[in-house]
């Protein structure tokens, strides 16, 4: 009964879908932000200002999403190290005895 009780496998699986999805949205939010650019420089009146600040609105929410998403997966790697030392104390205290190998052959 040894091993982490985690996957690790699968949270660096999921480590990877985090990394891919930040990229993906600050590629986004740079395209975003930069047609509010754009649409604040063409137009002037009051229906471009609107769009423009539309587009700088979701350009930053997109940013927010990333930084989100960024503090995820060093939660997951923070996962992964918890459950690997998690598991380490737990097969030492069981190969010392005492009340942990009496939960384990109790299991």
């Amino acid at each position: 009964m040894s091993g982490p009780k985690i996957d690790v496998e699968q949270v660096q699986v999921s480590i990877g879908v985090v990394d891919d999805a930040i990229a993906q949205m600050n590629a986004v939010t740079s395209k975003v932000l930069a047609q509010a650019d754009a649409a604040q420089a063409a137009m002037t009146a009051p229906a471009g200002q609107i769009t423009a600040g539309a587009f700088s609105d979701l350009g930053g929410a997109g940013k927010a999403l990333a930084e989100e998403l960024d503090r995820l997966r060093v939660d997951l790697g923070s996962l992964i190290t918890v459950a690997e030392s998690g598991s380490d104390q737990a097969t030492a205290a069981a190969q010392q005895g005492g009340l942990a190998a009496t939960v384990a052959a109790g299991i």
